[in-house]
């Protein structure tokens, strides 16, 4: 890991506390939420009713795309292969919302299907195509994407979210 990208939040918070910002604890009112990912439920495939608002406190990934054999979802896949592990430790759930056909996502990775995948492309603004979604622990939109990240770019998404700084900022 680059030592660099591991002291640039301290950094960062270090010199807002040093200009005077207040250093808060953060809470998980949704006064803290600065930009809501919008709402989407996941599960009916398998009998359940997984909603995004139930998943406050663990980071998601909303994966969209035409479909399961899309190019461009099967890079991005590749990419979680990696980092997978990791990411599970630190409680991420990911969901997949496919809007032309429908299917299993062609992995090891536990994916939620998203119930109706074409209103939520549509509350992401997703016209067409790819998009990735990482939505922080507090309900943030931290990240959204047309183009796959990288695996250690979601990494460094989940472990450096707002909340995550704000910690930092004590």
């Amino acid at each position: 890991m680059n030592f660099f990208r591991i002291l640039n939040p301290l950094i960062c918070a270090l010199l807002l506390v040093g200009e005077g910002v207040a250093a808060t604890v953060p809470s998980k009112q949704p006064s803290t939420v600065v930009n809501a990912a919008p709402a989407f439920a996941g599960g009916a495939n398998t009998g359940k009713n997984i909603t995004l608002s139930s998943l406050l406190g663990k980071p998601v990934f909303l994966l969209i795309a035409p479909s399961p054999r899309d190019r461009t979802f099967r890079k991005q896949l590749k990419e979680f292969h990696g980092y997978y592990e990791r990411l599970a430790a630190q409680g991420t759930i990911a969901f997949a919302a496919f809007t032309v056909e429908g299917g299993r996502v062609p992995s090891n990775i536990p994916f939620v299907l998203v119930n109706d995948p074409a209103a939520t492309a549509a509350a992401y603004d997703v016209q067409r195509g790819f998009a990735i979604a990482v939505i922080g622990r507090d309900g943030n939109l931290d990240c959204l994407s047309t183009k796959p990240l990288p695996g250690y770019r979601l990494l460094d998404l989940v472990m450096n979210n707002a909340e995550m700084q704000q910690l930092l900022r004590r």
